[in-house]
């Protein structure tokens, strides 16, 4: 058969011209026997061909004569079946359509004769394929009775008993697909008693090969979805009773599985006290029912899984038979692979299908030993490659992800009680501390945790603080890896962002105090303060709970300051009743230097004075102190005492309501600027978020000065860092790369003599650069001087070489010889643009620093939209964005700086009563200074992209252009908008000659900024009115182009002006008068064309006379014949005589 439609012998058909195919009728014994007679004879008439087969009905089986010849063309077609098309179906089923009754059955009849034989076909998709366009002739063609089919069926494909050849068990194949089609159609048979025999036959199936037990059994059980329950009680029951009503030791993986779909089917037919009574007459033994299924050879069909998974699972009457399975799967759980996936797909089902009020066996399920085999699986599973596996090992992956998504989609049952998800996680990390690692899907606990309520997750976070001092599975309190306390740190961490908590301010707080005093004391189990020998808990887990505990104080205030002053009080007052204690005070990790000793006084004293601030401004100095101090206090930053006793300085002259002496003096907002400034330097996010939360609040007490403050940080020609850039980043790398020691004194010295010792090595890695390049230049020379002399004798001086006197091997040598001089010479500069290991560290922080600044500037122009901040801050980010744009080290800070601009071009600016808005004007001047200024640079000019670099400055230059333009006057009063005589200005540059460096897309810009700006009308007008003679043809194409590009937005403003429609059509005559028309002339008319509106009175007239002249431009080009070229340019040119080019090459700077 292999994959090809057997054709019917010449016998079925008399005169019939599709000849036989002997070779696909290997199916049966008899077939076999036919095609050594048709060897022989070529014929046989059509009584010996009834008379073989034992044919009782003539209509059935059908006549030569009865059959339309056009059916073996349609057939013909068929032989492939991966080219069957819609088409050739529609064909066959409209061919059996259109005929007679008796010529259309034997037609059909002689049709799915073949498709019946070809359903035994050595490919499955034939088959199938085959099956599908039986069930669609059926279906669609009127008198065709399904029931014939088993008639053909047993004549087709017989099969003796059980199958043992190849042809037999095919021909069983396919007697499965054509019962499996008349039982889809069973609704629509006369008579109740055929259905017995179909069963009968599948359910012989059950036993013997594999793959035809697997074949039989799917089709049994999914014939139950077409089949009543009156007729599966009367008809088909009785049947499969005989044969799979039996105890479990008689019956086989696919009988009961058949059993338990009939129990799932049809529970009024066989209920489950039935069902055990029939399993198990006398005394339930279960682990022979658990021995057919981890004994199985390989995986099955994940359905059969699934209805034992539901069969435990719905087992709460019998919680013996679950406790059963979990210890039988258990102790056999590494027999082979497909005893553990049956093991994971009837454990995903049993979870899934769990829909009764009764969790416990939920929750006896994940705290058994089975679950433990569970997880060592999927940590197996997840570190599997699929390059190097067996597909059946690749295949349990999957299953352990598909169990994974099982346990995903209990926790977001809402059925599933809170109470029970708190347990059954809690079981698991009891187990595996760290279940990210073991799962293959991302965030798995993260996934879990967001379906907990407040309650399962006050549960989870008293496990992650057991397990943060506790090891799990017994190990030993140093076995407890860093990491893992890591992990349950960053857990607890993600407890207390949860949104669960905000309601439970009191609750969360006490958490957070869980959190800091891990981070502050030594710890032992319980998180409870013991002394350093007994600590558990490792310095870098410590020092992300005090990192945790900042942040989440700042995050929980929500931007309000004044809850934010209450928190870091509330905070200040646990810390002093915490450490009056001696217990904890002798706990804590690092005892307290002059500076922090100093801090904790301010905090201390600040937490005494009643002073209720109702200023705004003093609140705002007062959080500062508190959340500067805590952070110092507990060893959190880098920052510098000094700028507590700054701000303490600023408190009393706030509290006392002195005022600045001198104007040398700063003022308080300047300070506090400063120390705005100074934080960001600190490298965790909540510094950044608290900077914001500062700034927010002391706007209205800030003005231009302050914000210049901040611009001049991103003054891209200095180093705001000055100094303080290589203590600080020196300080954070070896924070980032070394561990905190206990001493902090002694740490303190090291740091110092560290900084030191760097600068001595980038001196002297200077210095030794230079003497290597001096020494390579030297040597360059020498090398250069002799590789000449010797490929020269003659000429010892080498000033010049006649490379047509050298021979080849003093060439090759001479080349060797000079490629390996500039390589050294590529090398040693190489060396030399290498940065060092500081400065590299110093950029990072400057770079970092920036893009922090960038932020507090978004913030100030966002709430303090006026036209100076708005000004100032885009003329101050568009230089930043000039100056980074082609700088692969400054990326971060350019996509920083584009965002920002972007922001600032869409931002409406406020303007006061009256004021004047010539400053628009200067800005702008600037921005096409700063613009030329960058593109003519070198870091532009130079680079391999040089023509993106440009186009991109200039459009986000344009972009800008517009948004300041459109802002120059009221909406009301574009009149007297101060932008027009720029604009005209710009334009009369602009016109002159045919090209020009001041592009028009500026204009083009204001065309396309959204809201449409009210000033396009006397825009366009003054663009229309250098439509002239004056004008280079280019110059009015560009324009014309311009606007017919833009038409769209401009119509419902535009056209309704008459002025530009007598300009358009003054321009449009001197145009059409200018005899003859050129090719110029006739692309601004097709612009002009294009732009015009033609539903205006006032333009037909104007579009009727340019379609007219345009017609016969193009009817004169045509008839125009084309003359021939003359003599001379069809000759071939004379090639130029070659030169001998003498090379001289000059090495006077070699020479020096």
């Amino acid at each position: 058969m292999n994959g090809k439609i057997a054709k019917l012998d010449s016998a079925d058909c008399e005169g019939s011209s599709g000849g036989s195919d002997h070779e696909n009728e290997q199916h049966s014994e008899s077939n076999v026997k036919l095609r050594k007679k048709i060897v022989r004879k070529a014929k046989k008439t059509d009584d010996e061909q009834s008379n073989e087969k034992g044919s009782k009905k003539k209509l059935q089986n059908g006549t030569g004569n009865n059959i339309d010849k056009r059916v073996f063309s349609i057939l013909k077609n068929f032989q492939d079946t991966t080219n069957i098309t819609s088409k050739m179906l529609q064909d066959l089923v409209a061919l059996l359509q259109e005929e007679s009754s008796e010529k259309r059955n034997a037609t059909a009849t002689y049709v799915i004769k073949r498709l019946i034989r070809a359903t035994g076909a050595d490919n499955k998709n034939t088959a199938a394929k085959v099956g599908s366009i039986i069930e669609l002739i059926i279906k669609n063609v009127p008198d065709v009775n399904e029931l014939d089919l088993l008639d053909l069926l047993e004549r087709e494909l017989p099969v003796n008993g059980q199958p043992k050849k190849k042809e037999e068990a095919l021909a069983a194949v396919g007697q499965m697909i054509t019962a499996s089609i008349i039982i889809k159609l069973s609704k629509q048979l006369s008579t109740k008693r055929e259905l017995a025999p179909i069963y009968t036959k599948l359910i012989s199936y059950l036993k013997g090969r594999e793959y035809l037990m697997c074949m039989s059994n799917n089709v049994i059980v999914e014939s139950f979805a077409t089949v009543p329950e009156e007729r599966f009680a009367t008809d088909v029951w009785p049947v499969l009773k005989q044969d799979i009503a039996k105890p479990v030791s008689e019956l086989n993986l696919h009988t009961f599985d058949v059993l338990l779909a009939v129990h799932h089917s049809y529970d009024n037919i066989l209920t489950y006290e039935q069902l055990m009574a029939i399993l198990w007459p006398k005394k339930a033994v279960y682990s022979e029912l658990f021995k057919i299924y981890l004994a199985a050879p390989k995986m099955y069909d994940p359905r059969i899984y699934a209805r034992f998974g539901k069969f435990l699972g719905t087992a709460d009457t019998n919680a013996k038979m679950l406790k059963s399975w979990q210890d039988y799967a258990y102790e056999h759980r590494s027999q082979n692979i497909a005893s553990k996936g049956c093991i994971f797909k009837v454990l995903e089902h049993q979870i899934v299908s769990h829909k009764n009020a009764n969790e416990q066996p939920l929750i006896d399920l994940f705290d058994s030993p089975l679950m433990d085999f569970i997880l060592d699986e999927l940590l197996a599973a997840k570190t599997t490659s699929a390059k190097k596996e067996k597909p059946l090992t690749m295949q349990l992956r999957q299953i352990c992800q598909e169990f994974e998504c099982a346990v995903v989609l209990l926790f977001e049952n809402p059925a599933t009680g809170d109470e029970t998800k708190a347990t059954i996680l809690s079981n698991l990390l009891k187990k595996r501390g760290n279940l990210n690692e073991i799962a293959t899907m991302r965030r798995f606990t993260e996934t879990l945790l967001n379906t907990l309520k407040y309650d399962g997750l006050q549960i989870i976070f008293d496990v992650y603080a057991d397990l943060l001092t506790r090891p799990v599975d017994g190990e030993a309190p140093q076995d407890n890896s860093s990491r893992n306390q890591l992990d349950c740190v960053n857990q607890m961490h993600a407890i207390l962002q949860h949104t669960e908590l905000e309601g439970h301010k009191k609750e969360r707080f006490s958490m957070l105090k869980t959190i800091l005093t891990a981070g502050l004391c030594h710890v032992a189990a319980g998180l409870q303060p013991c002394l350093p020998a007994e600590s558990i808990l490792s310095d870098s887990s410590a020092d992300r709970c005090k990192t945790i505990f900042i942040g989440l104080l700042v995050r929980s205030c929500h931007g309000d300051i004044k809850e934010l002053c209450l928190d870091l009080r509330k905070t200040v007052k646990f810390l002093k009743k915490f450490m009056s204690k001696t217990k904890n005070s002798s706990a804590q990790r690092r005892v307290a230097n002059d500076e922090q000793q100093l801090a904790w006084d301010v905090l201390t004293k600040l937490e005494e004075s009643d002073d209720n601030e109702s200023n705004a401004s003093a609140l705002i100095i007062e959080v500062l102190i508190l959340f500067v101090g805590l952070a110092q206090y507990t060893s959190c930053c880098q920052l510098q005492m000094s700028i507590l006793n700054d701000l303490m300085v600023c408190r009393n002259m706030k509290k006392n309501k002195q005022k600045v002496e001198s104007e040398e003096e700063p003022s308080w907002q300047e300070v506090v600027t400063d120390i705005l400034l100074q934080m960001l330097l600190e490298t965790a996010a909540h510094w950044r978020e608290f900077t914001n939360i500062i700034l927010k609040s002391m706007l209205p007490y800030l003005g231009q000065a302050h914000l210049m403050q901040m611009l001049q940080r991103l003054d891209m020609d200095s180093n705001p860092l000055g100094e303080d850039e290589d203590e600080s980043s020196s300080d954070e790398n070896e924070n980032e790369g070394e561990s905190n020691d206990d001493d902090n004194d002694s740490s303190a010295d090291d740091d110092d003599n560290s900084e030191d010792d760097d600068d001595d090595k980038d001196e002297n890695e200077d210095e030794d650069a230079a003497i290597l390049e001096d020494n390579a230049l030297d040597k360059l020379r020498d090398s250069v001087r002799r590789a000449l002399e010797n490929g020269d004798e003659d000429d010892g001086e080498a000033s010049s070489v006649d490379w047509n006197d050298v021979d080849e091997e003093s060439g090759k040598r001479l080349d060797e010889s000079l490629a390996a001089i500039f390589k050294m010479r590529h090398q040693t500069t190489q060396r030399k643009k290498r940065p060092t290991k500081s400065d590299r560290i110093n950029s990072t922080t400057l770079l970092h620093f920036r893009v922090r600044v960038l932020d507090l500037v978004e913030v100030f122009a966002n709430k303090k939209p006026t036209m100076d901040v708005i000004l100032d801050v885009l003329q101050c980010v568009f230089q930043v964005f000039c100056r980074t744009i082609n700088d692969k080290d400054q990326r971060p800070l350019h996509h920083a700086s584009q965002k920002l601009l972007a922001k600032l071009i869409n931002k409406e600016i406020t303007f006061e009563e009256a004021q004047d808005r010539g400053q628009i004007i200067v800005a702008i001047e600037e921005l096409f200074a700063a613009t030329t200024s960058a593109l003519e640079a070198r870091q532009i000019r130079g680079a391999p992209n040089s023509h993106e670099l440009q186009q991109q400055l200039v459009m986000w230059r344009d972009k800008s252009f517009a948004a300041l333009i459109t802002q120059c006057s009221e909406k009301n009063d574009v009149d007297n908008n101060v932008a027009w005589p720029l604009l005209k200005a710009k334009l009369n540059d602009w016109l002159p000659g045919r090209k020009s460096k001041q592009p028009l897309f500026g204009f083009e810009a204001i065309f396309q900024f959204k809201p449409t700006w009210p000033g396009v009308n006397q825009l366009v007008a003054i663009l229309v009115s250098h439509l002239n003679a004056s004008t280079h043809p280019m110059k009015r194409l560009i324009i014309l182009k311009l606007l017919a590009a833009h038409k769209n937005r401009l119509k419902p403003t535009v056209h309704s002006q008459k002025a530009v429609i007598k300009g358009l059509e003054k321009y449009a005559k001197n145009v059409l008068e200018s005899d003859p028309l050129t090719a110029s002339t006739v692309q601004e008319l097709k612009a002009l064309k294009q732009y015009l509106n033609p539903k205006l009175l006032e333009t037909k007239e104007i579009l009727m006379k340019i379609s007219q002249s345009l017609d016969e431009f193009h009817q004169k080009e045509n008839t125009v014949s084309v003359n021939p070229l003359p003599e001379m340019m069809l000759q071939s040119p004379r090639r130029k005589p070659r030169r001998t080019v003498r090379l001289n090459l000059k090495i006077k700077f070699f020479m020096k």
